[in-house]
């Protein structure tokens, strides 16, 4: 399928998610009217928001459309709940409880389980942290234990901050150019972007602007304080984000944010054909934030 030069962009993107969701992902379908997926899922079925993927494919090159929506269906095959059956799955442990921040276009937006959106773009989710996997809980568990989803919530967190988030690794690194990332880790963690929850506390210093922020890997984020040099610092954020993503076996978003006043709104960088970037777009709701910068760029 070749885009026409003419056409809406999102209009191109909406035509090849029609073209090749029954392929990437069988059984799903876009929800008639809406910028959604629907999804099968034990229990009911799974909404997906098309958003993120038609933001991301907005400025890009169209031959890279069709591996922009592969990754994003990739993405949304590992957050799915495993089509199990909860008697397989032996009973709750509650102390085992744990919160694990997911984008929102990979997660299950559904009823039947235990979870909060934070943002547009993640959610929270409350999964049992089982040796040998991650299973999101659901409200029929939550009820089988006798207990409102919202406490089990909280005790999740606290169980998480206190279990999975006390011991990681802080440590800042140069970025090509100058200025300095820093990168919060746990080794084989899939906890480290719950970190994002409290993310002021682990910003650098002087952060008076807000901060870029990337989620590369479940088990590393990556934080840089925003000053006038946001153009060439999120270009490199962006392409070490990206380097990160690719590479990693636990991915999690390859989308850079800047944070700002307790929200997260995402950067697009707009790259060229041979992968070169041309420029960084910045929300509209942050252009006073980027004027006082004094970066016209």
């Amino acid at each position: 399928m070749t885009p026409s030069q003419h056409e809406d962009p999102a209009s191109n993107v909406r035509a090849l998610v029609d073209d090749l969701l029954p392929v990437l992902l069988p059984g799903a379908s876009v929800a008639p009217g809406r910028d959604e997926v629907l999804i099968p899922v034990s229990g009911g079925r799974a909404r997906v928001s098309l958003t993120p993927l038609l933001h991301r494919c907005q400025d890009q090159p169209h031959h890279t459309w069709p591996q922009l929506l592969a990754d994003w269906v990739a993405a949304i095959r590992r957050e799915l709940p495993q089509d199990v059956d909860a008697d397989d799955l032996g009973p709750v442990d509650v102390e085992r409880l744990r919160v694990r921040l997911v984008p929102s276009a990979a997660s299950a937006a559904t009823s039947d389980y235990v979870a909060l959106p934070f943002g547009e773009h993640f959610t929270a989710t409350v999964v049992v942290n089982r040796p040998a996997r991650l299973d999101v809980l659901t409200v029929a568990q939550s009820r089988q234990l006798g207990r409102e989803p919202d406490d089990l919530f909280r005790l999740a967190m606290r169980q998480t901050v206190q279990h999975e988030l006390a011991g990681l690794d802080l440590r800042d690194h140069e970025l090509p150019g100058g200025g300095s990332v820093r990168l919060l880790a746990g080794d084989g963690n899939p906890f480290v972007t719950t970190t994002l929850l409290s993310l002021k506390r682990f910003l650098p210093d002087n952060a008076t602007h807000g901060a870029l922020v990337a989620t590369p890997r479940y088990s590393a984020v990556m934080l840089h304080r925003v000053d006038a040099r946001l153009h060439d610092n999120a270009v490199a954020f962006y392409r070490l984000a990206s380097s990160m993503f690719s590479a990693a076996d636990d991915p999690c978003s390859d989308t850079i944010f800047w944070w700002h006043d307790g929200e997260l709104h995402p950067l697009r960088v707009v790259t060229a054909d041979d992968g070169s970037a041309l420029e960084v777009r910045v929300p509209e709701a942050l252009t006073p934030v980027l004027n006082q910068l004094g970066d016209i760029r």
